[in-house]
């Protein structure tokens, strides 16, 4: 079973209908390379609340953002994960390792999230691993009462 810690966590559960950041920015204290290692890093998107594409004009794509301050005024994106063109159902996940080329990693992490279209609307978990995604097993969010 894989342990997710706090503090490689992006959101745990974030409602998204416009574009924003999530929730919270990984702070990794100083700059470093995360892409090479054993077992490498993985960053994991899940989306709990299928996604909207009642017109079908939605889009939804999302960065994985460095930057040197928390403010991410100069932010660079290290991997993006944008959905397929077809509705995502909840418990759906996307895994990416982590470049090996992320030299240019800077202090702070963040995911981006940039929605599209008429009425775009999800809601998203997201967090780094070194558990490959062979490791774990995705569920949606359970019904609310």
């Amino acid at each position: 079973m894989a342990i997710q810690d706090k503090r490689l966590t992006f959101t745990t559960s974030q409602a998204l209908t416009a574009s924003a950041a999530l929730a919270d920015v990984v702070d990794l204290r100083q700059d470093r390379d995360l892409g090479p290692g054993q077992p490498p890093l993985y960053w994991v998107l899940q989306v709990l609340v299928a996604s909207d594409r009642t017109t079908g004009d939605e889009t939804y794509s999302f960065a994985l953002q460095t930057d040197d301050n928390s403010g991410f005024s100069s932010p660079v994106t290290v991997a993006t994960i944008a959905f397929p063109a077809a509705a995502v159902p909840a418990g759906t996940v996307f895994a990416l390792t982590l470049p090996a080329n992320v030299g240019s990693n800077e202090r702070y992490l963040r995911v981006n999230a940039t929605l599209g279209g008429t009425t775009p609307s999800v809601t998203v978990t997201s967090h780094l691993t070194n558990q490959p995604p062979q490791a774990w097993q995705a569920h949606p969010a359970p019904a609310q009462a």
